[in-house]
């Protein structure tokens, strides 16, 4: 056995690619552990009750409205009291989302508009687009409020009708009463709405900090999955050139049998993934831990239970392909697929039921749980990881022996 896992290690440690991926692969994903960027947009469901403020009028609002919202752009030339009020009573109707930018201190050309359309229409995505005028303010106290501002509906949502209405009462009650103080008075004497917000016992709620880190553990993720899946491709190679030469054939012919060698193979898995996991200690001593937002401990601890899963995957997938080849190919399925669906690159809160299912069928939807469950302070994290680490290992080595018994059967069937 200990020959075996010797002369197996010699072997892979002789192969350039894997250098490549043992010491590429922690380097990156360190580099994106220390890059600073917000991602809570993605992550955060916005306050529908409060107008979202643009940087500029080229930001596009579609990341804006995820769960289906009839979202409104407003290009606000005034930014007066009277705009800033009418726009937080469209707000806070619930039925709108509404995204501002700010022109008050812009000079707009005549085809402002015009252009800016046609980029809404086509590169964005909204239920309409207002334009207030500058002097919304003295035509709306003048009764002219049908000039004060201008209505494009973008799309064929029929919620633009109860937009219109309530643009149309608001706009009435301010020509009535030309006052903001006189407005927000008889607001008051209106009912108070109550908002009442139900969660489900699993919710985590995560600070704007916590969200960003998640994000980044979760790109950080990625590249070790690759890592660790082309490192056990590079096991099922040396195991794949074993079979075509008659090595395996003869070991099983000795006292060593089948079960011994792939016991050997998989304790090779667990080598390489703690190699992987060392330099990727030693790389992360260049980053914080707040910027981590866990113990480096309990870091390292995940990216190796990780490893050990996609390594062993990658490495009886490869050996039951039995072909290079086609090893590499369903490597990178496998990482393209796993990654996609586990949702290390976007969130996936508003996508449908079925992908939400399919997602925990992937390794890394656990660790990015178990990540949240770190950052909220839940002690049964750790747990929680071995668990799922010791269910993945006992499927993938339970379907990959039946696999590998079915496989020898059809070749002793052909022979």
């Amino acid at each position: 056995m200990k020959t075996l896992i010797k002369t197996s290690l010699k072997l892979l440690l002789r192969t350039k690619a894997f250098w490549f991926f043992l010491l590429l692969m922690p380097m990156l994903s360190t580099l994106i552990l220390k890059v600073k960027f917000d991602s809570s947009a993605a992550y955060v469901d916005n306050n529908k009750e409060e107008i979202i403020e643009l940087k500029n009028a080229d930001t596009k609002v579609a990341y804006n409205g995820g769960k289906g919202e009839f979202v409104v752009k407003v290009y606000d030339a005034s930014k007066s009291e009277m705009s800033e009020y009418l726009l937080k009573k469209l707000a806070k109707t619930g039925l709108f989302l509404v995204c501002r930018v700010d022109l008050s201190e812009q000079t707009l050309a005549e085809d402002f508009m015009d252009k800016h359309l046609d980029r809404d229409g086509f590169e964005d995505k909204m239920g309409a687009a207002i334009f207030i005028s500058a002097d919304f303010d003295e035509l709306v106290t003048s009764g002219n409020s049908d000039k004060a501002l201008t209505v494009y509906v973008l799309s064929d949502d029929t919620r633009e009708t109860a937009l219109e209405n309530e643009l149309i009462l608001q706009l009435g009650r301010m020509e009535q009463y030309p006052s903001v103080d006189t407005l927000q008075e008889m607001d008051t004497q209106l009912p108070e709405k109550e908002l009442v917000a139900v969660a489900g016992g699993s919710t985590r709620e995560l600070t704007q900090k916590q969200t960003n880190q998640r994000s980044q553990i979760g790109y950080a993720f990625a590249f070790m999955t690759l890592c660790f899946v082309f490192c056990g491709i590079f096991i099922a190679h040396a195991a794949i050139r074993e079979q075509k030469n008659g090595v395996f054939t003869r070991l099983t012919l000795t006292k060593i049998g089948s079960l011994q060698y792939f016991v050997s193979k998989f304790i090779l898995a667990a080598i390489v993934s703690a190699m992987v996991t060392v330099v990727m200690s030693g790389w992360s001593l260049l980053i914080n831990a707040d910027d981590i937002g866990m113990g480096r401990l309990s870091f390292l601890a995940m990216i190796f239970m990780m490893g050990l899963i996609f390594c062993t995957l990658s490495m009886l997938v490869g050996i039951l392909m039995g072909d290079v080849m086609g090893a590499n190919v369903a490597a990178f399925t496998i990482w393209c697929i796993s990654a996609l669906m586990s949702g290390l690159y976007f969130p996936l809160n508003y996508t449908s039921d079925a992908l939400k299912v399919a997602s925990y069928l992937m390794p890394q939807k656990w660790f990015l749980e178990g990540t949240e469950m770190i950052f909220v302070g839940d002690k049964g994290a750790p747990f929680m990881i071995l668990c799922i680490t010791v269910a993945f290992l006992v499927v993938i080595l339970s379907l990959g022996s039946l696999g590998l018994k079915f496989k020898r059967t059809d070749e002793w069937g052909n022979a």
